[in-house]
Parts: C-alpha cells; sequence; structure tokens
C-alpha cells in the first residue's frame, strides 16, 4: 500500500519524519503515535501534500507529488472541519464526485456514499450544523465517493458520538472486506483494537515498530498502566485486588479505587471475574491509557 525508503521531511529545524524506512502491506495499518510523532506528515506525505525533503515515498507503487492519475486511486480524510459548511450534506458528497470527475454518474455516487456512512436521515441539513461525529460520516463518504483503491484517514473517529464510532468501524471494517487498503492515524490506544489489521508505531518521527496488531499491542499491554475502578466498596474491592500478582499498588478512595498493574492484560482479564460477583465493580477507566503515557515508557 504504502512503501518507504529512509524518507524524512523537515521544516526549518523540526524534523517531522526522520529517515523511515517501512512498507505497509494491503488491508488496515493503525499509524499510532503521541502528538507531533509524524503520523499527519506521513499520511501528507502520502497524498502528494508535502514533498519529501529526502528519501522516497511509494503509494499503490507511484509517487504521490504532482500525480493526479494517482490521486484518482485514493480517498483522503484530513483532520479538521469538512469544506463547504454552507452546502447540505448530500451537496457537498456530490461536489466531491464532480471533482473526481464523475460527471453524470456524481448524484448516484453520492447518494451511495451517503448510505455508506448512515447520513440518510441528515443529508439535506447544511454540513455546517452538523456535530463532530457527523462531520467524520460526511469527510468519510466525500473521500470514498470515488471508490478508491486506498483510503488515507488521520484521526477519523475523533470526537465522534458512539453511534457514529461504530457507523464508521462498520464502513471502514467493510471497505476492507471489499479489498480496499486504508492508514488510519489515531494517537487512542483504544481505537487499534477496533481496527485490527496492523500497528506502525511512530515517535519523534522514527519507527518503534510495525506489525500484526496482536503482536504490538503485546508489548504495549507489558507497560505499566494506572487503572480507576469504579466500586460502591472501596474497601473491600481494594483488599482483595493487593494480592494480585499483576498489582503493583492499590489506592482506596471515594467509590473508586486507583490500581497501578505491570500487566494491563491480565489484570483486566481478573478483574473481569470479580465484576460478575454481586456488581462489585460498576466501572473501569484507565486515566494514563494514552498513547502518551506508553510512548513515555517505550522510549526510556
Amino acid at each position: 500500500m504504502i512503501e518507504c525508503s529512509h524518507l524524512s521531511r523537515w521544516h526549518g529545524d523540526v524534523i517531522a519524519v526522520n529517515d523511515l524506512s517501512v512498507a505497509l502491506r494491503p488491508g488496515l495499518t493503525s499509524v499510532l503515535g503521541p502528538n507531533g510523532s509524524g503520523k499527519s506528515t506521513l499520511l501528507n506525505l502520502a497524498v502528494g501534500l508535502l514533498r519529501p525533503s529526502a528519501g522516497t515515498i511509494r503509494v499503490l507503487g507511484e509517487n504521490p507529488w504532482d500525480n493526479p492519475r494517482l490521486l484518482g486511486r485514493i480517498g483522503y480524510v484530513p483532520a479538521g472541519r469538512s469544506p463547504w459548511p454552507e452546502r447540505t450534506g448530500l451537496d457537498c458528497v456530490e461536489r466531491s464526485a464532480v471533482l473526481c470527475g464523475l460527471g453524470p454518474k456524481a448524484p448516484e455516487a453520492a447518494r451511495r456514499a451517503i448510505r455508506l456512512v448512515g447520513l440518510e436521515a441528515d443529508q439535506a441539513r447544511a454540513s455546517g450544523g452538523y456535530s463532530h461525529g457527523m462531520t467524520q460520516r460526511l469527510k468519510l463518504a466525500m473521500a470514498t465517493v470515488h471508490d478508491p483503491e486506498c483510503l488515507i484517514l488521520d484521526e477519523p473517529l475523533a470526537g465522534a458520538d458512539p453511534q457514529s464510532r461504530q457507523d464508521l468501524l462498520t464502513a471502514m471494517q467493510g471497505m476492507v472486506r471489499e479489498g480496499r487498503s486504508i492508514a488510519v492515524a489515531t494517537h487512542v490506544l483504544a481505537d487499534v483494537d477496533d481496527f485490527g489489521g496492523d500497528i506502525m508505531l511512530l515517535n519523534r518521527g522514527r519507527l518503534l515498530a510495525h506489525g500484526p496488531v496482536t503482536e504490538v499491542r503485546e508489548m504495549l499491554d507489558e507497560v505499566p498502566r494506572t487503572v480507576r475502578v469504579g466500586t460502591t466498596d472501596p474497601r473491600t474491592l481494594g483488599a482483595e485486588l493487593w494480592g494480585w500478582d499483576s498489582v503493583l499498588s492499590v489506592e482506596a478512595g471515594d467509590g473508586s479505587v486507583t490500581v497501578r498493574t505491570k500487566n494491563p492484560a491480565v489484570f483486566h482479564a481478573q478483574l473481569q471475574q470479580v465484576g460478575s460477583k454481586g456488581g462489585l465493580v460498576s466501572s473501569i477507566t484507565s486515566p494514563d491509557d494514552s498513547v502518551e503515557a506508553v510512548f513515555q515508557h517505550l522510549v526510556i
């Protein structure tokens, strides 16, 4: 799908992508990294919005820079709002279809793309009034209206409500099954479990790891993590958790227990068994289950 060879891109003294050599295979690849890791720069290089400062990048075997023919094979969802806020959602997608050269086929292609992302009920509304999740769905419809072979998605689930998130995931998974390839940038660890496929870890423009989600997630799950467990009985739950091998520390608070675990995967599996006993566990959150916290540990 995407192949980089000693790829670098710098802006003045800032190196956004640093001597990157990697090949993303067909299917879905999550480009994972904290803010400032070079994810968006890499995607902008892949769609020809930026030119490499050094090295090469190939998408579907071609150089994306100044290559309109290749752009007809790519769908791109950038970060931020969608264009033409005064137009209806359907108008926006149809205009995208016209710009992609679909001509008289544009109206039907637009309706099909709108159905794909579940926006039919709101297609006649001005897109400027859409919620964030609806905007993300609209951008995906605009990116897929011309039936591209490859999708480049920059934080497509950012700010999406649960229903929009599910609609987007369903649409993306369907596209992969149909044979499209997707590169999707995210900084949220939970996203990669839903996406599946491969993971590419970036930090400060450099490659940390690349491979199937099961292999890379194994490495991430070895990073110590803080977990906050909501409970109606913090003292009882805290006492039970204290003796577990996966637990480094326990702190009981008002309506919750905060645990530091050295093996999050094992701890969550054990906690599910406890949670089934009389409703002792009401919620599970991880305050530092962010890619920033994990990467800080990995690069030390």
